[in-house]
């Protein structure tokens, strides 16, 4: 009888220390700063993701304004809006689940690579990308992209899809479509990314525009009646570029690559004191 109470009391003891120990691992989790976060390395993996692409012109003198020396805007006057969601960790390879909005200018003489195509897609320079998760602003901000805290929410009923970026907890760019539930077709390919990013060199402050070739294969659905609508204040740099003309909307499932940068052209902006 001795013997088992003294067991009694030692697995007592034993899961006492258990659980004292665990509430004080979870009293760190959530505490981690932005800098002790560890980013995973290029290149990074993100598949199945549901995006809802939309092309539509803007002001050529805004997209115009935007663009840093070195980019020239692409005569069709456009800008490539895309809204998706990551919901499992296990789509991806390092980033875990995030949702996401960006904006970005088709450029020229920067054209990617189709499969299966004389001609490819126009590059693209990131004007704005929302991210949920720090994980990944961290990623892209070493990098060039203007990442920003936001989140995206999509949401499909009867055959209509939803898509909705919140900045601040307020409604920042809405979207809406019609779409069907078969796939039409597959696209595979690379498209050309563009971002800009400052650096110190050699005792100089240098600014580089980075080139992302980014590999991907995408399944859409049948697309119809899309309408984008800008909430963010009217101050707001993006304002400018609100859609002038829909010109094109694509729902897809796709997968991708996030891959190593790459130095397109720089140029010492400032020398450092």
């Amino acid at each position: 009888m001795k013997i088992l109470k003294s067991s009694e009391g030692a697995i007592f003891l034993m899961v006492f220390i258990l659980v004292i120990y665990s509430l004080s691992y979870m009293g760190t989790v959530g505490t981690v700063s932005a800098e002790d976060i560890k980013v995973p390395p290029a290149p990074q993996l993100v598949t199945d993701a549901w995006m809802l692409y939309i092309g539509f012109e803007a002001d050529p003198a805004a997209i115009k304004a935007v663009l840093p020396p070195g980019l020239e805007p692409n005569p069709s006057n456009m800008v490539v809006m895309n809204m998706y969601t990551v919901p499992d960790p296990f789509q991806t390879s390092g980033f875990g689940a995030y949702t996401l909005t960006y904006l970005t200018v088709q450029v020229k003489n920067q054209d990617s690579y189709t499969m299966g195509s004389s001609t490819g897609e126009p590059g693209r320079y990131w004007i704005g990308y929302f991210n949920s998760s720090e994980l990944i602003r961290k990623f892209t901000r070493e990098v060039g992209i203007p990442a920003e805290p936001g989140s995206t929410k999509l949401t499909k009923e009867d055959g209509k899809l939803k898509a909705v970026l919140e900045v601040e907890g307020k409604p920042f760019i809405e979207a809406t479509a019609q779409v069907g539930d078969e796939f039409q077709s597959i696209v595979a390919g690379h498209l050309n990314y563009f971002g800009l990013r400052k650096i110190q060199k050699n005792g100089s402050e240098v600014t580089q525009i980075m080139k992302f070739p980014i590999p991907y294969i995408s399944r859409s659905v049948k697309t119809e009646n899309p309408i984008v609508t800008f909430k963010m204040p009217e101050n707001h740099p993006l304002y400018r570029l609100k859609p002038i003309k829909i010109k094109w909307a694509a729902y897809v499932k796709g997968s991708f690559v996030y891959p190593q940068d790459q130095v397109l052209k720089e140029w010492e902006s400032t020398t450092m004191k």
